[in-house]
């Protein structure tokens, strides 16, 4: 005898199947001004836990001009370690091209946001 059989499950996305999201979406600001797309900047500030991501070492590696324009733009953004988000909305659109970047190489983005 055969088991029930419900609808067909279907598994969650991995981060090579989940969309990149639209620029409109990665800029998408809560109720307090912060990007959806969280602390995808600090890995243009030269902290240790984000530069030494594999993921972030390729982009280097592969678009280094990027990778260096994004973290001058940046760093020069950091008041006391802190950036107002305000302050981020001018590289809101480099910032959405290195995102596709790194998507691109199967990172999903809540590791690309956290």
């Amino acid at each position: 005898m055969k088991p029930p059989q419900g609808p067909p499950q279907i598994p969650p996305a991995t981060p090579e199947q989940e969309p990149v999201l639209s620029f409109e979406e990665f800029i998408l600001r809560d109720k307090y001004g912060f990007p959806r797309y969280n602390n995808f900047h600090l890995y243009f500030t030269g902290w240790h836990y984000y530069i030494n991501r594999e993921h972030f070492k390729r982009f280097v590696s592969e678009h280094k001009a990027m990778a260096e324009s994004l973290t001058k733009k940046v760093k020069s953004l950091a008041v006391e370690n802190w950036i107002n988000p305000e302050l981020l909305k001018p590289l809101d659109r480099e910032l959405y091209e290195a995102y596709k970047i790194m998507h691109s190489y199967g990172v999903a983005d809540h590791n690309l946001f956290s």
